[in-house]
This record gives C-alpha cells, structure tokens and sequence, in this order.
C-alpha cells in the first residue's frame, strides 16, 4: 500500500507520479501473479475440471478396448442322481470351454466413437483452460476489489481529517462570535456524510477481503496496485478478436463438441451396416461318469457370425446423432456471437479508460489546486465555509474517479485476457506494480513541484528486454551437434523453462492431430510449467541422416512427474535453420517391449 513507502515519502510519491516506476510495498507483499499461482490449482471449480479431463482420458482406453478381442472361459460341474430300471445311477459333469470372439466388421463404428470421445476429451481440455483463466480472472478482480476499496478509504480519511480541521477551526470562530453558528452545523453534516459514505466503505472492504480469503486460502496482507503492461499487439482491434476467436477456450470446447457430434453421426450410421464376428472355441476338459454313448472330448470350433439389423431403432439414433449435431452447431455459433459482442464492449471501455486516465490525473491535481486555495481564501475572509467544503468534496471525487480508474483498467484488461486464453502468461510476463502517489491520494502533504511537473500518465516504465538465448551452434559433427542438441532440450524440459523449451522447434511447428502451432504452444506450457519435479531421461539415442540439412533422431524416453511415470519410443525430425538444427516434426512411436527376464537354460534330461 501506498501508506508504506519510505521517507522521504514527498519525493517518492512525486517519482511515482510522473511514471518512474518508485514503488515499495510491506515486507510480506506478495504480488498478484505469485498469488494467483499458488492457489489457482487448489480452486474446486479447477479441480473439478481436471476431474472431467481424466474421465476422458479414461473414456479413451474404454473404446479403445472395443477394438481388442474378447475371451471367454466357461466351467461345468454338474451332479444329478439318476434312476434306470429301478436301478440308482449318480452321473458327474466336469466341463471347461475357452472362446476367442473378435468383432472383424462393424461399418466403422468403433473408430467413429473413437474419434468422438478423443474430440470430447480436447473439448475438456479446453474447458479445464476456460476454468483456470476465470479463476485467474476472479483472483485479479478480487485482489484489485481490495486494493480499490483501501486506497478510496486512505483518501476519504484525509479528506475526513482535513473537515476536521475546519470543524475547529469554525468552532474557534463561532465561540469567538466571528461567524454565525449555522457554519458549524454545516461542518457537522459535511463530516456525518464522510463518515457515513466510510462506514459504507468499511463493510464493502470486509466483505471484498472476506471473500479473497475464500478464492486464495491467505490473509490480504500488503497487496499493491496491480497493472498489466499492454503489449504492442493488444491496440489491433482486429487482431485481438481473431485471436479471441482463434483461442478464446469456451470457443474452443464448443467447436470440439460439434466435431464430436459429427463423429457420433459416424457411429450412427454404423449400425446400418452388418456386424462380423469371428469366434473361436476350444474345449479344455471334459469328464463325464458315466461315460455317455456320444460326446465330444476335445473339440475346437471356428465360427463367423453376421448381425444383420433391422427395425427403425438404428434410423431414429442417426436421426438423433444429426439433430444433437446441428444443436451443437448453433450453440457454437450462438456463443461466437456472444464472445464477439463481449469483445466489443469490452474493448471499447478499456479503450475509453486509458483515454482519459490522464485527464482522471489531471482533475486530483486540479482540485488540490482549487482545494489549496479555498482554504487560505476561507481563512482570509473571501470565501464561505460552503465553498470551501464544496471544494473538498470534489476534490475527494476526483480521488476516487482516479482509483476507480486504475481498477477498472485492470479488470478490463484481465476479462480480455482471459477471453483470450492469454491472462494467466500476461500476469507472468507482463505483470507490474502501480500504486498511485500518495499526494495525489491525499495520503501526503501536497506538493507544489507536482503541480509544476508535467503531468502524470499511466504509461509504465520500458520493461527489461529479456533475450532467450538461443542453443549454441555446436561444432563438431552433426552427429555430435545433434547429441548436444537432445542434452540441451532436455534440460530445458526438466527446468520447466518452456521460453528456452520453445527455441529448439521452428517457428510453425506443426503438432499435428489437427491442432494450431498456438494450441500446441499453450498445452506444451501449461504442462511443462505445471509438472512437478518432471524428469527426462533419453536411452538407445540412434542419428540418422536423410539428405542435406535434414536428421531423425530416434530414442526411448522416460518421463517423471511427481507420481507419474511414462515411457515411449520417440523420433524427432530436426532441419537446420539459419545454421541451427531445429526440431520440425515431433511423434511418438509404438512403445518399447518390456524387457524380458533372462531365462536360464534347461539342463538336458530333464
């Protein structure tokens, strides 16, 4: 908070003032993107999403069964006690059949569903992004909430203390006989409604840290102005709704469930067709006492069986699938248009905020100008206490229009963000303190070197250009600058270092399935960033060349996170750009074979 800068505090609030960046905070400050890091995966709502995201994962397995064969194991064992010619005759059954059934055909059905479900499981994906963007957005607003609320309750407690001085001042004067008494009943009222309007305040303030004790699990202690720094692209209008569109997540689920509703009609039109099925049955046992006259032993039967269907079931599901489809359809395009409308409103608010957000500037300093003078002029005879109070009034007004200002752009930034798919990255890099002055909140004593200063604007200070190095061009063979390559990559990996990660693929790395080089960059960040304690490690690395400027790299990768563990077969197609190999092509091959235990031999004779 403002109240905590240093001495001397007239000097850093007017660096403050005129965008030098001056800011200090409480010892236990913690600012908004570590608290929207340490408690975003802990919200419900978030896990809940990343609930539904194994769900599918785990649909994908189950239809992935289907197309395995199913066995098929039957035991009899059956004791009747019969009678023949009046003679008693116990008959004993023991019987164990294996069957082998393997659906061969069934008009693509199964691979339709499969389609279906891996869409449905990108469209969860896409949900779990959408959750955490809100939750994020939740978190900035709240922080900001507070933040607002503190700083318009230290300007009307100025504002407070500065009537409290003309209350005595008029209370001198009227004991004095100066001034009619009327003059200080008009004090009072002026107080009665500060303290009123505070009181106000006061219970919007604990309710806005009451409920950021709920989003964030921790008390909000020394929380500073946040701000956002806007990027060069965020001013194209254009651009940012085709990005919104491109990669706004709730978008992007509604789009995938089309897709799947697509599939589904597949998979309907599936049962048209004739279902094939191979089967093959083998009797293991067989002990029946008495031994029947007729009876198979050990027998073995192969079967192909042919469901052909019939009745209107099957067309009312396909007419069912493509009906489910076209809702679908319209409720991605319904919510197109909503995104769109919310973009517009949106953008042109936050436009609107940062237009005047030096003119908000330029009123406080105006009114403690007007506000300076009214007094020494009240105090001279040659204005009324009305006028002076009035004053004061708006110069309070013009505080809080400057805090409310400052918030509002934030919010309207981080709901366009987040639209966007972009605000839990932007509060990463682009995140940066912004109190306001403590002279301009009234908290300070007025300077009169801020007034001739030229006046303040909300642009922030050039942030620090960060260069990502880039992986050293390696002499040496291309073998050996390729093994270095894979040691560097994957120490990016472990560091969960996606900037550096990101280097070591081209520019249009296309991840293939369907998706963009922006989704593919989204997923690859959000996992890398979000592991814990991941591991990489690389065995039976093989080079081979394919021409000039082009390697594969194949290899078997063993990956940990946390609890997880994962092995596969991998080949990555590198291409040298600029003189710098680069991975263009990136696909998991059929996983290793377990390692088999070695056998000793069995001796002779036996």
């Amino acid at each position: 908070m403002i109240r905590h800068l240093p001495a001397p505090r007239r000097l850093a609030g007017l660096l403050a003032a005129l965008g030098i960046g001056f800011a200090t905070c409480g010892a236990h400050a913690e600012a908004l993107p570590a608290v929207v890091d340490k408690v975003l995966l802990q919200q419900p709502s978030v896990r809940s999403a990343q609930a539904l995201l194994r769900a599918a994962d785990a649909q994908i397995m189950q239809v992935r069964s289907d197309f395995l064969p199913s066995l098929g194991l039957t035991y009899r064992n059956s004791d009747a006690r019969d009678e023949t010619q009046g003679q008693p005759l116990n008959r004993n059954i023991r019987r164990s059949d294996a069957s082998l059934r393997w659906n061969i055909f069934n008009g693509g059905a199964d691979t339709n569903r499969l389609r279906s479900i891996g869409l449905a499981r990108d469209a969860a994906d896409a949900d779990l992004d959408e959750v955490l963007e809100r939750v994020a957005y939740d978190i900035t607003e709240n922080y900001a909430d507070v933040v607002r609320l503190r700083q318009t309750m230290d300007s009307l407690n100025a504002t407070i203390a500065r009537q409290e001085r003309v209350e005595a001042n008029v209370a001198r004067r009227v004991e004095a006989g100066r001034i009619p008494s009327a003059e200080l009943d008009l004090m009072h009222v002026r107080l009665i409604q500060s303290r009123t309007l505070l009181g106000q305040l006061r219970a919007q303030l604990g309710t806005a840290e009451y409920r950021y004790r709920l989003l964030t699990g921790q008390a909000p202690e020394g929380l500073v102005a946040p701000a956002i720094q806007p990027a060069d692209k965020d001013g194209d209008i254009d651009g940012l709704v085709e990005r919104i569109h491109e990669r706004n997540p709730r978008l992007r689920a509604a789009l995938q469930r089309t897709a799947a509703r697509q599939a589904d009609i597949g998979v309907a039109r599936g049962s048209f067709f004739p279902a094939v099925d191979l089967s093959y049955s083998k009797r293991l046992d067989n002990t029946t006492i008495p031994v029947p006259v007729s009876d198979s032993d050990r027998s073995a039967q192969v079967q192909v069986s042919i469901d052909i269907p019939l009745g209107g079931k099957n067309i009312g599901r396909h007419t069912e699938a493509v009906e489910r489809h076209q809702a679908a359809q319209a409720d991605a395009d319904d919510l197109l248009l909503k995104v769109s409308k919310e973009i517009t409103d949106l953008y042109r608010q936050f436009a609107e905020a940062r237009e005047i957000a030096p003119l908000m500037e330029e009123r406080v300093v105006a009114a403690q100008r007007v506000a300076a003078a009214y007094e020494l002029h009240f105090e001279a005879g040659r204005r009324s206490l009305n006028d002076l109070s009035i004053t004061q009034e708006d110069l309070f007004n013009a505080q809080r229009a400057l805090i409310e200002n400052r918030a509002q752009q934030t919010t309207l930034q981080a709901q366009l963000l987040g639209l966007a798919g972009e605000l839990r990255s932007a509060l990463r890099s682009r995140y940066r303190p912004a109190p306001i002055a403590a002279e301009l909140l009234g908290t300070a004593p007025f300077s009169p070197a801020l007034v001739a200063a030229p006046l303040p604007t909300l642009e922030a200070p050039p942030t620090p250009v960060m260069e990502l190095v880039e992986p050293a061009v390696g002499t040496g063979t291309p073998d050996e600058q390729l093994s270095r390559q894979m040691e560097a990559w994957t120490s990016a990996w472990t560091a969960q270092d996606f900037n550096r990660y990101r280097t070591f693929y081209v520019a249009d790395f296309n991840p293939g399935k369907g998706r963009s080089t922006t989704d593919w960059e989204t997923e690859r960040r959000q996992r890398l960033t979000q592991a814990t304690n991941p591991g990489v490690r690389i065995a039976n690395l093989k080079i081979r060349a394919h021409g000039d400027g082009h390697l594969s790299t194949r290899f078997i990768q063993h990956y940990t996170a946390g609890h997880y563990r994962d092995t596969v077969r991998k080949q990555l197609d590198w291409v040298k750009v600029d003189g710098q190999w680069k991975i263009a092509a990136e696909t998991v091959l059929a996983a290793p074979p377990p390692a088999r235990p070695s056998v000793p031999p069995t001796p002779t004779g036996q």
